[in-house]
């Protein structure tokens, strides 16, 4: 279940084609992690996109104009070990690359942080939510 920031500069994903974007993060997100690609958890992989300006790229204290590309991926703590977390940066670098407009042809520069989230901190709907109640669901759940 992850939640997922994406942070990137207007105009880096076409409308379009972002819907696509989403569903390939959710189900290469959701086939790391180890969870049924379900309706249900599908609906608890839940990915913002934050669009900003160009400009407001700052790097070494300077506006660059650069077109990076952050991934800010939050995870049950222990849902991952250190082998899963690398194919899942691979998986999303690909995927954002894939996906990004990128008319210089120059590789886009991707940085993902994962963020280990203790189990205790999860809540949906006022509700704590366990990593085993996602791996094991209702047959019957429906989509939050």
């Amino acid at each position: 279940m992850p939640l997922i920031y994406i942070n990137c500069p207007a105009e880096t994903f076409d409308p379009k084609i972002r819907d696509e974007l989403a569903s390939e993060i959710t189900a290469a997100s959701l086939a790391v992690e180890g969870l049924p690609d379900t309706a249900f958890v599908r609906s608890t992989c839940w990915i913002y996109f934050h669009e900003y300006s160009v400009t407001h790229v700052y790097h070494g204290g300077a506006s660059m104009g650069s077109n990076v590309v952050s991934l800010e991926v939050n995870v049950f703590e222990g849902g991952l070990d250190d082998g899963q977390k690398k194919l899942l940066i691979e998986k999303l670098t690909t995927l954002i690359r894939r996906f990004a407009s990128n008319p210089n042809q120059v590789p886009v520069p991707v940085y993902i942080l994962i963020r280990n989230v203790p189990v205790t901190d999860w809540g949906v709907f006022g509700s704590r939510i366990t990593l085993s109640e996602l791996r094991h669901p209702p047959q019957d759940a429906s989509p939050v």
